[in-house]
């Protein structure tokens, strides 16, 4: 299941096309883990990946995960596809807190691959 936090954040999640392969991600999070909460998306004016069109970030809520953890759930991501070849040091997804929260971001770059088999795509 996926569900959009509230109103606000799933208007601005329609002001912009989002990169296939998130959107792709963010499918596999729910099929694989069951459901994702979107807590952010597009933000109009951010230098990074929520501001770009299409848009290549998205915030998911990370609390709701016991079994496995977000940090599970984030490990299982970044060793099935690579941010960017050029800069192996990126990942897809991290549990981090910028100062709304903690939450896992997702990114994805014109560059990102699937590394792990392509039965999971």
């Amino acid at each position: 299941m996926i569900i959009v936090k509230n109103k606000k954040i799933f208007l601005n999640l329609l002001l912009v096309g989002y990169d296939p392969l998130l959107v792709s991600i963010l499918g596999y999070i729910d099929k694989k883990f069951g459901k994702a909460i979107i807590t952010g998306g597009y933000r109009k004016g951010d230098k990074g990946v929520h501001g770009t069109i299409p848009c290549r970030g998205l915030d998911i809520r990370s609390h709701v995960y016991y079994n496995p953890s977000a940090d599970a759930i984030v490990e299982d991501i970044n060793n099935k596809w690579q941010y960017d070849p050029n800069r192996p040091n990126k990942q897809i997804a991290m549990v981090h807190d910028v100062g709304a929260g903690i939450h896992i971001h997702l990114q994805v770059h014109p560059n990102t691959k699937f590394i792990a088999g392509e039965d999971q795509k």
